[in-house]
């Protein structure tokens, strides 16, 4: 590149008309020690990445790169092989997230039984025990077929699990029944029949109703208030917005409270000490947002690309003899890959902690009305990738406890646990060294 220029101040480079404007150029800003690249496609050692640029993988030297923000025009040359977009780094690394969501996921695989053996030869009936819970009798005829009698064990089920009973289906295969349970509770522990010439296969384990034993659960959000909670604001706007209007109607909170309280109620009468100490809403609402950077012991978990490892790993034969994740959202991230780009092929992907989607998210405009579009969605844009929204439901691969697991919340804004059943967008990162 034959257009380099060396500034005293910004100054000076917004005074030189002289610089050519269409061609690529790169100048040194010498009192900022900073440089601003301008053109088509200028792309540059990863070294100089910044949030919103491009990386892409040359083939020819066989290492990542960065196009820089606001430069990319599409197509690029064969030569490049576009990988992400940088949403951060630091002196050693450079962290990409994918231009895309991989397939939408749970984050626990449900719980699935097996049952065979039935015989419609003659009429019965039969119950079924889960934990401690008996179904009413189920009785069958000789007109009976697995269909029919799915749907009976179907109902028999639901009308004794009466916390969110659709999460219990009953599937008729060509000589057996499956039961499910895609559901938050109960952890099941125990699942009989009496029905005797049935045999029953548990088919999974409790991955979406019980801790999964391979990571650090309870890992509690601690607000830059000081109050603690299982949820704290992420994306400033968008949880302003919310709970501005849907905020708890407490009065006489304090400086700790884990609520947060309306708009309407911050107020010297209802609220004196909250109002006396912030002066603003916007300043209580700044207050409950995720604190971080953090002390020891406070959000410790970091290491999304390690809690994906684990989860990742773990696997269960189904009813039909396939193979399949039992951490499907975790499973799905590892999985995402960009074809001929080394270091970027599946297995280098994870799904972020609650920390990393924390400061993916707490800068994303998209999807907030009267705010210009982010510098990551920018890049994101360019490259021909899906925007990231702050009204997205995006899994992270923190866990909360043996049912909940982090997300980012889109209608409300914040990091919140939630559900491992749900089934919410998978965003994959991965990363790079600078050399």
């Amino acid at each position: 590149m034959k257009n380099i220029n060396n500034y005293t101040n910004l100054a000076a480079y917004n005074a030189d008309s002289n610089r050519p404007t269409n061609q690529n150029t790169v100048s040194l800003i010498k009192d900022t020690n900073s440089i601003l690249r301008k053109g088509v496609n200028v792309i540059t050692e990863a070294r100089y990445a910044g949030i919103g640029d491009t990386v892409v993988y040359d083939t020819v030297d066989q290492r990542p790169k960065v196009v820089k923000l606001d430069t990319l025009i599409l197509p690029l040359s064969g030569r490049y092989i576009i990988v992400g977009t940088v949403w951060r780094r630091d002196e050693k690394n450079v962290y990409v997230v994918s231009n895309q969501y991989a397939e939408s996921s749970r984050w626990g695989a449900p719980w699935r039984a097996k049952m065979s053996g039935f015989d419609f030869s003659s009429a019965g009936s039969f119950t079924v025990t889960i934990n401690s819970s008996t179904t009413a009798a189920i009785n069958y005829t000789t007109s009976d077929t697995l269909a029919t009698l799915a749907v009976k064990i179907q109902d028999a089920i639901r009308a004794i699990m009466t916390t969110h009973p659709a999460g219990w289906t009953a599937t008729a295969y060509e000589n057996y029944i499956v039961v499910q349970q895609d559901s938050y509770t109960p952890n099941v522990t125990s699942f009989t029949c009496s029905y005797a010439g049935v045999t029953i296969n548990v088919l999974t384990g409790s991955y979406q109703t019980a801790t999964t034993g391979l990571l650090k659960n309870d890992t509690r959000l601690f607000r830059i208030d000081g109050s603690v909670a299982a949820w704290a604001g992420c994306n400033y706007e968008k949880f302003l917005s919310y709970y501005s209007v849907n905020g708890s109607d407490a009065t006489n909170e304090t400086l700790t409270s884990p609520n947060v309280i309306r708009e309407s109620r911050f107020n010297a009468t209802d609220n004196p000490i909250l109002f006396n100490y912030y002066g603003t809403y916007r300043n209580y609402i700044a207050a409950k947002m995720i604190r971080y950077p953090y002390s020891k012991g406070i959000i410790t978990d970091y290491d999304g690309k390690g809690n994906t490892d684990k989860l990742a790993s773990v696997m269960f034969t189904d009813h039909d003899n396939t193979v399949k994740a039992a951490y499907p959202a975790a499973y799905a991230a590892k999985n995402f890959g960009i074809a001929g780009a080394q270091g970027f092929t599946p297995g280098s992907w994870w799904l972020p902690s609650a920390v990393e989607l924390y400061l993916i998210m707490k800068d994303v405009t998209y999807g907030l009305s009267g705010f210009a579009l982010d510098r990551l969605n920018k890049g994101i844009e360019a490259a021909g990738g899906t925007k990231i929204s702050v009204g997205h439901y995006i899994w992270t691969s923190s866990e909360y406890a043996g049912n909940h697991a982090f997300n980012y919340n889109g209608s409300l804004g914040t990091i919140h646990a939630i559900g491992k059943f749900y089934v919410y967008y998978v965003r994959p990162l991965s990363a790079f060294q600078i050399l």
